[in-house]
């Protein structure tokens, strides 16, 4: 086989010599063992996502007050809300006829919902609910999360609604 400038016969030569192993050619391939590195163990990686909680307060309605309310809070790290949880308490004999309502979700200035002109029953979010997963923006430090609550009337003497307000989602890093 005649000699080529550059040729290489990729054997066991790994000084690129020809395939003659005479001399060495000009731009001939050389070939380097490369250490592979050890694979890491999942024990030893952060991991991706950290789970984290959110509590977002309480607001109680009781007689004569007020029939809605705003619970406002502003995580201080990045956070991604994917579940909203509302536990309803009735404080003495509250009327069973008394409809509480989620009447916008905020994060920042964006509403979550794709309408904010009804509201939602509060039933929706209760921790037994199944398929209350929410796809909620991500909410970076320094935005506010926003709910406003609603009661179809104000409770009678000696009654009480209270609603407590938590999420779950994934802390940012």
């Amino acid at each position: 086989m005649p000699d080529y400038v550059g040729y290489d016969d990729m054997g066991t030569d790994y000084t690129g010599l020809d395939d003659m192993g005479e001399e060495e050619i000009l731009g001939a391939v050389r070939r380097v063992q490369v250490a592979k590195r050890p694979a890491l163990s999942g024990a030893t990686r952060p991991p991706t996502k950290l789970r984290g909680y959110l509590g977002l307060g309480s607001i109680t309605f009781q007689p004569a007050g007020v029939t809605i309310g705003s619970l406002i809070v502003e995580p201080q790290r990045g956070f991604r809300p994917e579940r909203l949880i509302i536990a309803r308490l009735n404080v003495g004999v509250a009327s069973p006829g008394l409809a509480t309502l989620v009447t916008g979700i905020f994060i920042g200035d964006m509403p979550q919902s794709p309408s904010i002109e009804q509201g939602a029953p509060t039933e929706m979010f209760s921790a037994d609910a199944t398929v209350s997963g929410i796809d909620f923006n991500k909410c970076s430090p320094g935005q506010k999360i926003q709910i406003n609550l609603s009661i179809s009337a104000a409770p009678a003497a000696g009654e009480a609604v209270r609603l407590s307000l938590g999420m779950y989602g994934d802390m940012l890093r």
